[in-house]
């Protein structure tokens, strides 16, 4: 008997093995992985859009988030309050608009710019204090609050809420700072705040 012949009936299940592998992998890939990664853009055509997502806080309660962002300006700037970018590096102040009431959670979030290749650039490298004897620490998030009123915030160590300063306005800026090499042009501002879903804007033309 040929090897064919001796092995008919595993190559007859192989295809629909394969399909079964392929389903398990792709059920791990969106129950596991894609839920703690930005792969759910809500994608808006022009500089400002709304955003909405429901999510469980770190005190594990379920929230829902909802804010307008606006891209005011990008523009490239040498030093921007004690920071500046590394050698061979450009800077861009990102000047960023929110209007949300005061009761939403919207302390920490992630801001990118990206470019028409689709290469993304984030504020958490890239940048170091422009004076020789400065001090920059690349923060892990940005606020993307009012530094005195920033509103409503989970407790990491406990399950309490916490609000400091006066009542978050219902409309603020924010300046974020992302370092890119020099011949980048950027066109596109990515804001999220819990994985896996995130606001993408034009970056403005004047």
């Amino acid at each position: 008997m040929t090897w064919i012949g001796r092995n008919r009936i595993w190559l007859i299940l192989i295809v629909p093995l394969l399909l079964i592998a392929m389903g398990v992998s792709s059920f791990r890939l969106v129950t596991l992985y894609l839920p703690w990664q930005w792969s759910d853009p809500v994608v808006v055509k022009g500089s400002e859009g709304h955003f909405e997502q429901t999510f469980v806080d770190v005190d594990g309660v379920k929230r829902h988030r909802s804010v307008d962002v606006e891209v005011v300006s990008t523009q490239i700037t040498d030093e921007f309050e004690g920071v500046a970018p590394v050698e061979g590096a450009v800077m861009w102040q990102v000047v960023l608009e929110f209007n949300a009431e005061p009761d939403q959670y919207l302390y920490g979030c992630e801001v990118e710019l990206s470019d028409k290749q689709g290469n993304r650039y984030s504020y958490a490298g890239g940048l170091e204090a422009s004076e020789p004897d400065g001090f920059y620490l690349t923060p892990y998030l940005l606020a993307c609050v009012p530094e005195d009123a920033p509103g409503p915030r989970a407790e990491v160590l406990g399950e309490q809420i916490g609000e400091v300063g006066e009542e978050r306005p219902l409309s603020w800026r924010q300046t974020v700072l992302i370092a890119t090499p020099q011949d980048v042009v950027p066109t596109k501002v990515r804001i999220g705040w819990s994985k896996p879903v995130y606001l993408v804007l034009d970056v403005p033309q004047f």
